[in-house]
C-alpha cells in the first residue's frame, strides 16, 4: 500500500512560544481551522531533513539551523491516504517569520496554550509529549471519517548487539526499533526488499546512530555469497540509496577491510553469520558476510590476508561472530558438509550433527574454527545474539520466512587516531 510521507515541525522561541498555523487560507483543507505545526509532502529524492527545511523555509521564511526527529506518526484513515508524518521540533533558526502562508496565518503560541487550542484529537497525543520534552515519539493514529479509533504508542528503544572484544564503533542489528510495518516491522535495514524508502532511510538514521556512528554514509555493495574481500576507502562511501559520484556499479563482494578512519563498513544477512574484524595495534577494522558458500570458498582466509597487507597480524586480530541460524535450525544437505570438511578437515565432524540423511550444521563454529587455522586466538573469537531462525521477535530469517523479511546489518567504523 502507498504511503504519503511528509514532515511536521514545531518551532520554538527563546520565548518557549510555538510557532503554530492557523489553516484558514484554503478552501477544502483536510486541516481547515485546525491550528497545527508547520510542514509539507516529501519531494522526489528527498530525505524527511530535506523535506523539513524547505518547507519551513517556504511557509515561514525560516531557515532551520537547529532541529531534531522525534520519530514517525502513522497515519491510517478509511477515507485519506495513509500517512508517515516525520515529527520534528526545532529551537534553532535565521530569518524574519511571515505572518501568513498559503495555508493560513502563521503565530507564536505560548507553550502552555499549545493543546488548548483547536486540532485534531490525535494530534495532541504527540504534541504533548513532544512539548514535555520527550525525545522519541514514535505513533501510530486511525481515524474513521473525522472520528479518532486508535492512537498507539509505539516507541521502542533501537536494539542491536555489541561485542566486548571490539573497540570501534560498531554493531549487530536487530529488527527491534524502527518505522517499518507489516513484514519488515521494524528496523529493516534492506534497501532492495520493497520496504518504503523513507521508512529504511529512518532506521538506518537510528541504528547507526545507535552504533555510535554519526554519519550517514557508508560502505556497502552488491554480496554475491563469494568469497571475494574488498579493501575500501573514502571514495567507496555512499548514503542509504546513494550511488557513486563517478557513477560506476555496486560493488560485488561478500567482506570490506579498512584502514580508513570515518569509514563504516555495513554487510547484510538474515541468516548468514556476520562477522566483525578489528585489529587495535595495526588500526584495521573490517566486516564480512559468512554464508555457508562464503565460507567453504574460504572467504576467512580473504579477510585475513587483506588485514595483513595493511600490516596487522593474526594474532592481534579480534572477531565477533552476530546473529545467525545455529544447529538447531540448519538443516543442510551431504554436499554441504563435504566441502566443510574439505576446509577445515576432521574437525568438521565438532560442528555437525547426523539423523539419517539430516544434517544440522553449526555454521559460526566453523567460521570460528577456520579463523583459529589461520592464526586467529580462539580468545579472541566472540559469538554475538542468538539464532535467527528461532527468535523471529528479533531477527529476520530468510528460511524461517521463505524470503519474506527485511534485512540485519552489520557495521564497523574506525575512529579516528
Amino acid at each position: 500500500m502507498h504511503v504519503m510521507n511528509t514532515t511536521l515541525c514545531y518551532i520554538r522561541n527563546e520565548k518557549n512560544e510555538y510557532l503554530l498555523l492557523h489553516r484558514v487560507g484554503k478552501q477544502n483543507d483536510l486541516n481547515e481551522g485546525k491550528w497545527i505545526g508547520v510542514g509539507g509532502k516529501f519531494e522526489e529524492g528527498e530525505t524527511a531533513e530535506d523535506c523539513l527545511v524547505r518547507e519551513v523555509f517556504e511557509e515561514t521564511g525560516l531557515t532551520l539551523t537547529r532541529y531534531h526527529l522525534h520519530g514517525v506518526v502513522k497515519f491510517i484513515s478509511d477515507v485519506w491516504e495513509n500517512e508517515d508524518m516525520y515529527l520534528f521540533s526545532a529551537d534553532g533558526y535565521t530569518g524574519q517569520c511571515h505572518t501568513r502562508c498559503d495555508e493560513g496565518i502563521l503565530e507564536w503560541v505560548e507553550a502552555g496554550k499549545v493543546l488548548s487550542l483547536p486540532t485534531w484529537e490525535g494530534d495532541r497525543y504527540f504534541v504533548k509529549p513532544l512539548i514535555e520534552g520527550r525525545d522519541r515519539i514514535d505513533m501510530l493514529v486511525e481515524y474513521k471519517g473525522d472520528d479518532l479509533v486508535r492512537c498507539e504508542d509505539l516507541t521502542e528503544d533501537v536494539i542491536i548487539h555489541r561485542s566486548s572484544l571490539i573497540d570501534s564503533p560498531h554493531g549487530f542489528s536487530t529488527r527491534r526499533g524502527g518505522v517499518s510495518t507489516g513484514m519488515f516491522e521494524s528496523l529493516n535495514l534492506g534497501m532492495n526488499r520493497g520496504d518504503d524508502r523513507a521508512r529504511v532511510t529512518e532506521n538506518w538514521r537510528r541504528f547507526l546512530g545507535e552504533a555510535g556512528i554519526p554519519v550517514r554514509s557508508f560502505v556497502c555493495g552488491n554480496q554475491v555469497h563469494g568469497s571475494r574481500v574488498v579493501i575500501a576507502g573514502e571514495d567507496d562511501l555512499r548514503p542509504a540509496y546513494g550511488v557513486y559520484p563517478d557513477g560506476r556499479d555496486l560493488i560485488e563482494c561478500d567482506g570490506y577491510v579498512t584502514a580508513c578512519a570515518n569509514v563504516p563498513l555495513v554487510i547484510f544477512t538474515a541468516d548468514c553469520v556476520p562477522v566483525l574484524m578489528e585489529d587495535k595495534n595495526a588500526g584495521v577494522v573490517g566486516v564480512v558476510h559468512c554464508g555457508w558458500r562464503s565460507t567453504v570458498a574460504d572467504i576467512e582466509k580473504n579477510a585475513v590476508d587483506a588485514f595483513e597487507s595493511l600490516g596487522s597480524r593474526p594474532g592481534n586480530i579480534h572477531i565477533a561472530l552476530g546473529p545467525a541460524i545455529d544447529r538447531c535450525c540448519f538443516e543442510v544437505g551431504a554436499e554441504v558438509i563435504d566441502a566443510v570438511t574439505e576446509l577445515i578437515g576432521d574437525d568438521a565432524g565438532g560442528f555437525y550433527d547426523k539423523s539419517g540423511d539430516r544434517y544440522m550444521l553449526d555454521l559460526r563454529g566453523v567460521v570460528a574454527r577456520r579463523f583459529e587455522m589461520l592464526g586467529v586466538k580462539p580468545e579472541n573469537i566472540e559469538r554475538v545474539g542468538g539464532c535467527t531462525m528461532c527468535d523471529p521477535g528479533m531477527y529476520f530469517s530468510h528460511r524461517g520466512t521463505k524470503g519474506n523479511r527485511g534485512s540485519l546489518a552489520t557495521v564497523i567504523m574506525k575512529r579516528e587516531d
